[in-house]
């Protein structure tokens, strides 16, 4: 995943990242919730985050930011901050 300001690249990010891939984060969380006597297990919908391919950055107002992937049929996404 490339992140973007603007036209500038700043950061790269990869699955791996997230405890070895966003999968096997989503694994680890329903093998605990599996272990909690009083935690229902995931329901069918829920949407989970399981964390980010980059570092966290700052914005400003007025900025925009995009992301585009590679390798994966994905879309990417832009945003521009009010």
């Amino acid at each position: 995943m490339t992140l973007k300001k603007g036209d500038a690249t700043i950061d790269h990010g990869v699955g791996a990242n997230v405890l070895d891939s966003p999968l096997m984060a989503l694994a680890f969380l329903v093998e605990v919730l599996a272990r909690q006597p009083d935690a229902p297990p995931l329901a069918a919908g829920e949407i989970v985050s399981t964390g980010t391919l980059t570092d966290a950055h700052p914005v400003k107002p007025g900025e925009t930011w995009s992301t585009s992937f590679t390798g994966l049929p994905l879309p990417g996404l832009a945003l521009e901050f009010a």
